[in-house]
């Protein structure tokens, strides 16, 4: 077994903490669709794979900030552990509402908080199932965690109070996919994914920690500039910023940069990825 850890700083409690898991406290939407269980995690069902894994809504939580992060790898399951602290610096007692689904079309799964501060920005990860994480700012407020898989996964989700801790375990799944999301020191472009094929107008998303949260996307085909548009992210300067915009580029083969300037040399930073515009 590969034990993981990591935190930005490490919550000091006067006693030994207990672990709880409920379900009474708080109101749960399960996926409608799941899969057998394989030879993994333990006990009976509760996985699916794609589209909307699981939601917790909350009546109250005093969980302000996403801590420490760990995780545990075995042959067939996966188990990742996300912790909160309090607005204090303490640890939290009950969860925030939350919701776990399905990138669509993309290796990646979603754990949106509704949480206001992070100590964690990102962690390589380099487990069979999961490559990396982020911890990334919503346009729309709060948080969310994606885990960018390296192989197909099941997932589930379960909800432990005192402390507060969601756990997010995976087994091997069915499901591939053509390429992972393109990602840079600067930029992550979660859709499209390099080598599509798309439709106009062209939806781009993925977050960034850009120069003043600034995001550059400049589109050519051959040696021709066809697009150039700003948009601006969520967060720049606690963690990734999320960013979504549409363009409307010409049929044919497309290249398509996101990123932003050096603010030194003027040169660009961020990723590249070829699409198919029809």
């Amino acid at each position: 077994m590969i034990v993981l850890a990591i935190a930005a700083c490490s919550p000091q409690s006067g006693g030994t903490a207990t672990s709880t898991t409920v379900e009474s406290s708080a109101s749960s939407t399960a996926a409608t669709t799941t899969l057998p269980l394989v030879a993994g995690c333990p006990e009976d069902g509760g996985f699916t794979e794609g589209g909307a894994v699981r939601t917790i809504e909350q009546t109250s939580s005093d969980a302000d900030t996403i801590g420490l992060i760990t995780w545990t790898a075995e042959a067939a399951c996966e188990s990742f552990t996300v912790s909160f602290e309090t607005s204090e610096g303490a640890p939290a007692t009950t969860p925030p509402t939350v919701s776990v689904a399905y990138v669509d079309d993309v290796p990646v799964i979603r754990m949106a908080l509704d949480a206001d501060q992070t100590v964690i920005t990102d962690q390589l990860v380099e487990t069979p199932m999961v490559d990396r994480l982020f911890v990334v700012s919503a346009l729309d407020g709060g948080k969310f965690i994606d885990f960018h898989l390296a192989s197909p996964a099941q997932a589930r989700l379960d909800i432990e109070t005192s402390p507060a801790r969601l756990i997010l375990e995976l087994q091997p799944g069915i499901v591939d996919y053509s390429a992972p999301p393109a990602i840079s020191d600067f930029a992550v472009v979660v859709t499209p994914l390099d080598g599509s094929t798309e439709t106009v107008p062209v939806s781009v998303a993925g977050y960034a920690r850009t120069f003043e949260s600034t995001v550059l996307l400049i589109a050519t085909s051959g040696d021709e500039v066809v697009a150039e548009e700003f948009t601006t992210s969520a967060d720049s300067l606690e963690t990734w910023g999320e960013f979504s915009a549409e363009l409307t580029l010409p049929f044919g083969d497309v290249s398509l940069f996101v990123g932003d300037e050096n603010q030194e040399d003027g040169g660009l930073e961020g990723v590249t990825i070829n699409l198919t515009v029809q």
